[in-house]
């Protein structure tokens, strides 16, 4: 059976997702890429004009891939808290099923001139949260409070990537999402809950 086209470039975004996440965005080439994936260069330059248009897509994809799962969970949620907690399972449920992903986004990405790319997925991520805040402040006040709580996500995810990579990245235990989600969650819903009594 003959692959599509958009079989063939789903194959090449995710073939280049391992590469990215292993090796970083300086040192993967085109060449590695088409290699890894058993074709041609030419094949490789019909469907992606250079590595860095397959960058940018993987980025697109894996932001929105974050945040429709964020907001298909949050918007059955109940109360504030379930808000919070839901959306840190969520998030690091992905972290955990998603691994290269998240090497991809936070372990390399600092490395190159691609950087610029991650700032709008958390720009993304505190307009996402920022609209689940439901306490009355005013726009920067609750725009600040966004960016801490993407802040806090971000830092335990990456803390769990280099803890993983030094151990030669083992299969993680079962539970690894649900304790970052209540460690992380709880801490979180404390500060929130303190600037609703302030």
């Amino acid at each position: 059976m003959a692959i599509s086209t958009g079989e063939r470039r789903d194959e090449i975004l995710n073939i280049a997702l391992c590469e990215f996440a292993e090796r970083g965005f300086v040192a993967t080439t085109m060449e590695g890429i088409a290699e890894k994936a058993g074709f041609t260069k030419p094949i490789l330059y019909n469907h992606f004009i250079n590595k860095q248009a397959i960058y940018e897509e993987i980025m697109s994809v894996t932001a929105s891939r974050i945040l429709d799962s964020l907001a298909r969970a949050t918007s059955s949620a109940k109360n504030p808290r379930g808000i919070v907690e839901t959306a840190f399972r969520v998030y690091f449920d992905l972290l955990v099923s998603e691994t290269p992903a998240f090497r991809f986004l936070f372990l390399h990405s600092h490395e190159s001139e691609m950087a610029s790319q991650l700032r709008v997925i958390e720009s993304q991520m505190t307009s996402f949260i920022e609209d689940l805040i439901s306490v009355d402040l005013d726009g920067e006040h609750r725009r600040q409070l966004s960016a801490a709580v993407v802040g806090m996500a971000e830092g335990a995810a990456i803390s769990w990537l280099v803890q993983q990579e030094s151990l030669g990245w083992p299969t993680p235990p079962t539970d690894s999402a649900e304790v970052l989600a209540s460690r992380i969650a709880t801490f979180a819903w404390g500060g929130l809950r303190a600037v609703t009594r302030s």
